[in-house]
């Protein structure tokens, strides 16, 4: 999960996030992307992308991969609209390998697990396809670990997974840890 110091403007807001309103009584759910969720999603992501804890993506990425995603929304401060508070996506790449994605959670959102749920789900969601192994690249070894994935060789990877890699702007340089899951 992304860990990165938030900034905080005069009224104490997330500066690059959209207050949101979270009271005792509100049940989050997690549920599947949908189009109108694709700009909350892209600023939550890139909010992250800015302090270099994630890949950034842009809305035509997010419009054409929007069947990966998963979402969490909340209400916004001013209770008009819904504001994404975190997401994930499952992308298949073979049929017996599949990646995690842009796994990023609110600021006003985290010590509550949505991180760790949302995993979860693209897992469980992993099992339903009959894919037996999931993988990520991250900088936040610790957090999959917690969520059953366990370091490996990227080198072993197929080569599927390399054209994605060569869309990256890490590609030379490239600071992650794979980290896989057997299911």
């Amino acid at each position: 999960m992304p860990v990165a110091i938030p900034h905080f403007d005069a009224q104490n807001q997330v500066q690059g996030l959209p207050p949101i309103c979270l009271g005792k009584d509100l049940k989050l759910e997690i549920r599947p992307a949908t189009v109108a969720d694709v700009h909350g999603m892209s600023a939550l992501i890139n909010h992250y992308a800015s302090s270099n804890v994630m890949l950034a993506r842009g809305p035509q990425y997010l419009y054409q991969h929007i069947q990966d995603y998963m979402v969490v929304t909340a209400p916004a401060r001013d209770k008009d609209h819904e504001v994404v508070v975190a997401c994930g996506a499952l992308h298949v790449l073979w049929s017996d390998l599949a990646e995690i994605r842009s796994i990023a959670v609110h600021a006003g959102c985290q010590g509550q697990n949505w991180g760790k749920k949302i995993v979860q789900a693209l897992v469980e969601r992993c099992r339903a396809l009959q894919i037996p192994r999931v993988f990520v690249f991250t900088l936040e070894m610790e957090f999959f670990r917690k969520c059953g994935f366990t370091e490996f060789n990227r080198e072993e990877l197929p080569p599927i997974v390399w054209v994605e890699c060569s869309k990256c702007p890490k590609f030379y340089r490239c600071d992650e840890v794979g980290m896989i899951k057997f299911l």
